[in-house]
């Protein structure tokens, strides 16, 4: 899907703010899936793995939200 319909091919801020929330909204999905293999031990032997997956999602929701507020303005 294609972010922007300009023909030169440059980024709006509008089209930055769009792919800033689209990010947080793949990160949160993310993080809830890893939070359930947590939580109900299903992440087994890989527990580590889940763990540094869940930190790394959790700065990309840091990163999608401060994105989104800076092409905001």
């Amino acid at each position: 899907m294609p972010f922007t319909k300009m023909p030169n091919g440059k980024f709006t801020n509008e089209d930055k703010v769009k792919m800033f929330h689209m990010m947080g909204g793949v990160a949160a999905v993310i993080a809830l899936v890893l939070v359930i293999l947590l939580e109900t031990g299903l992440a087994g032997e890989r527990r580590e793995f889940v763990d540094m997956g869940l930190t790394a999602m959790i700065v990309m929701l840091a990163v999608s939200l401060v994105g989104g507020m800076y092409f905001k303005r």
